[in-house]
């Protein structure tokens, strides 16, 4: 097989080298096959001719399907510290000292959150990698760890300093950041593994945002006369 148009080879593969422009093309054309097709689904005879190499190509830099889906999956997960990035930039702001800038801190996070975790290619990985849990229980352990829940970490992490600062009466920030987690997440997010290809309206999802940080306040903003570390009862 040829591996390649002229046009393919030529700025992109220049720039970066020629084995690690095939392994990009391998890599991008097996991200598309696994979340079309599923992991049985899916052949290197197939993901060679999508990547336009040949088969002996794809065996040079990923000795099976399995590690080839290991690596697009742990791939994907780094880029898991770009939400993560925005959300600690959000939560860490010194100026949120009063329960108006924090509620509209959450705000602005659970929005973040939603546009993030809704994205197509990322239910689509989510719904795979459960599928496959039982054949690679490593790799879901590992996309769990990097995604939901380092993220749910970090909102502990500034809920503990939001605490300090008298705002909220959080006995164990780790529970508290979940339940804030799925009061934004589950009702879309169940939603939207049924029904992949309805996407949620903006206004839908402002009012999700809206009304999951309003319910989760009413359960853990602290009251004037509560002292620190009393608990969210």
């Amino acid at each position: 097989m040829a591996e390649g148009s002229a046009a393919n080879g030529s700025a992109a593969e220049r720039g970066e080298g020629r084995s690690a422009s095939k392994r990009r093309a391998i890599t991008e054309a097996a991200t598309v096959s696994f979340l079309r097709d599923g992991y049985g689904g899916t052949s290197m005879d197939q993901i060679a001719a999508a990547a336009a190499v040949s088969k002996q190509t794809v065996y040079k830099h990923f000795a099976d399907k399995a590690q080839l889906f290991r690596a697009i999956v742990l791939g994907v997960t780094s880029k898991a510290e770009v939400i993560l990035g925005e959300m600690t930039a959000v939560l860490n702001d010194e100026a949120i000292t009063t329960v108006d800038a924090l509620r509209a801190a959450l705000t602005e996070l659970a929005g973040g959150y939603l546009d993030g975790v809704l994205q197509p290619t990322v239910l689509a990985l989510r719904r795979l990698v459960i599928a496959e849990a039982e054949r690679f229980p490593e790799l879901a352990d590992a996309y769990y760890g990097q995604t939901v829940s380092r993220a749910v970490d970090a909102i502990a992490d500034a809920f503990g300093t939001f605490e300090a600062r008298g705002l909220l009466t959080v006995e164990d920030t780790r529970l508290a950041a979940a339940h804030f987690a799925y009061l934004v997440l589950s009702i879309p997010q169940d939603r939207a593994h049924f029904h992949p290809h309805r996407r949620i309206p903006a206004t839908e999802r402002d009012r999700i945002a809206a009304e999951a940080v309003r319910v989760f306040l009413a359960g853990y903003q602290r009251h004037q006369g509560t002292p620190a570390g009393a608990g969210a009862g």
